[in-house]
């Protein structure tokens, strides 16, 4: 299965994300039932790209949301 490349300067928190530099990632021991109800009730909905858009998508979102709040002063 070919899988869709994103863009190669996406949006990280604002930011601008070089994503030139790859890994490819193994995950094992996934229960085929918990793979068949993200693949059905995320990935179908929200990413046309398939479970690695999915994957690459949640895996920001959840840096973003753990990132320290820093305060601005001006």
């Amino acid at each position: 299965m070919h899988q869709r490349r994103l863009e190669s300067i996406q949006q990280f928190g604002g930011k601008p994300l070089d994503d030139d530099l790859r890994v490819d990632l193994t995950i094992y021991n996934i229960p085929a039932s918990l793979l068949k109800q993200f693949s059905q009730n995320v990935v179908q909905l929200y990413y046309p790209g398939g479970v690695s858009d999915a994957i690459k998508d949640l895996i920001r979102k959840a840096v973003i949301e753990k990132q320290p709040i820093v305060a601005q002063t001006t």
